[in-house]
């Protein structure tokens, strides 16, 4: 399993390379938003402690989702079952837990960005 910044840094360069600055910045947004969705989504529907929650998530997979289908691909259950590793959690998954946790926090990262975007109008 890869962690957040490694994840980061393979997603702006996979942008870089295809289209430049923007396309760096996009995907590797796009892919930490997803990894730290799935993260906080885990944390919220397991009492797993921060290390067994990040050893649990495959980053590769959930990149992968992210530059195929967008952002609101973690929130599909069967992203989140490839993506994340049950027995490393410790601590009994609900996956339908998760799935939610996911949806709500992807919710609250897009209105956040929503709202700072109006508010400079």
């Amino acid at each position: 399993m890869i962690g957040a910044y490694t994840i980061g840094k393979k997603a702006v360069t996979f942008g870089y390379k295809r289209y430049g600055i923007p396309g760096a910045v996009a995907s590797g947004g796009a892919a930490l938003a997803g990894y730290l969705i799935v993260r906080r989504a885990l944390k919220r529907s397991t009492n797993a402690d921060a290390t067994g929650v990040e050893s649990a998530i495959d980053a590769g997979e959930v990149k992968s989702a992210v530059e195929e289908r967008g952002l609101g691909a973690v929130t599909e259950s069967e992203t989140l079952e490839r993506a994340i590793d049950e027995e490393d959690v410790g601590s009994a998954l609900d996956m339908n837990d998760v799935q939610s946790a996911a949806e709500s926090e992807t919710d609250a990262m897009t209105e956040g960005s929503e709202g700072d975007s109006s508010d400079e109008r």
